[in-house]
């Protein structure tokens, strides 16, 4: 499925969009936003087991597909 648009997607519409796909809450855009940018180690995102209510591994397999994106605009 092409997407015609005049401008390529924002960062910001790119995360989104991951969020979104993976069912991630909205409210981790901006962690994803911190991981693209460098500002969090990706290395931190390491399923624990816990059970935590959104889980890392969920995080870091979205963030490795906005990455991906990125990379191919």
């Amino acid at each position: 499925m092409s997407d015609e648009r005049l401008f390529p997607k924002t960062v910001d519409e790119v995360i989104l969009e991951k969020i979104r796909f993976f069912f991630l809450p909205d409210r981790t855009a901006a962690f994803v936003k911190n991981l693209v940018e460098g500002k969090v180690s990706e290395r931190s995102l390491i399923c624990c087991n816990s059970g935590c209510d959104v889980c890392n591994e969920t995080i870091y397999n979205c963030y490795m597909a906005v990455k991906k994106e990125l990379e191919n605009t």
